[in-house]
């Protein structure tokens, strides 16, 4: 019982983690988001 609950809040705080993530980058915008975005050589226009 107690490791189905710990299993359960370990699922959702991840969850919660990663939409957190997701909002974070995705207001960032396209380039500012990316990993690759210190390493990028393209220009970032927004008709790409």
């Amino acid at each position: 019982m107690l490791v189905s609950i710990i299993l359960g809040v370990l699922i959702f705080g991840y969850a919660v983690f990663t939409l957190y993530r997701f909002v974070k980058r995705s207001k960032m915008g396209k380039c500012a988001g990316c990993a690759l975005s210190e390493k990028c050589s393209t220009s970032c226009s927004p008709n790409k």
